[in-house]
């Protein structure tokens, strides 16, 4: 049998090793933490000597082109080609180039092939939070991005209403603008 000299409890290990492991991680043992410490500085040393001291750089966005910090080791830097400043920013690249993949433009839902062509905003006003897409020639089964058209619910229903002279002006405007036509 042999006696923990931190908790006095008897164990019947067999082995020098279960005895070392007790002794170093039992709860009453005060240099606990030390030995903790000990190791994680080791690790940081060898990880300083092996890729640099930890530095923090200033990189851009890959999709927002807007800067912010990391933190590197100064031989590692820079891991990336492409920095994200965010999850969204990462996820809208990556589920872009996968939908253009996957999805093409002649099975693509049309909201789809709409915010591939043209900015989520509304022609008419710049509405950005709420924006709907018309099909110019109301056919919806024709996704071409010449016959869609980014709009807010209001202007839209303006199209579908006696009121379509006041906003015709700005939508074919936009056509022209967009695609020459």
């Amino acid at each position: 049998m042999w006696e923990c000299k931190h908790c006095n409890q008897q164990f019947d290990y067999s082995r020098t090793t279960e005895k070392a492991n007790h002794s170093r991680h039992c709860d009453l043992n005060p240099n606990k933490e030390a030995s903790y410490a000990a190791i994680k500085k080791s690790l940081d040393d060898r990880s300083d000597k092996l890729l640099g001291k930890i530095n923090v750089y200033q990189v851009e966005c890959y999709e927002c082109k807007k800067p912010f910090l990391v933190e590197e080791r100064e031989k590692q830097h820079p891991v990336k080609d492409q920095y994200f400043c965010s999850r969204s920013c990462a996820n809208s690249i990556g589920g872009r180039a996968k939908a253009e993949k996957h999805h093409t433009d002649d099975i693509a839902h049309y909201r789809t092939v709409a915010w591939r062509y043209h900015e989520k905003k509304c022609i008419v006003c710049n509405e950005e939070n709420v924006v709907a897409v018309h099909h110019l020639n109301n056919d919806h089964d024709d996704n071409d991005p010449k016959n869609l058209v980014p709009l807010c619910p209001t202007h839209h229903q303006y199209v579908h209403s006696k009121f379509k002279y006041l906003v015709e002006d700005k939508i074919d405007r936009y056509i022209k603008d967009k695609w020459g036509t």
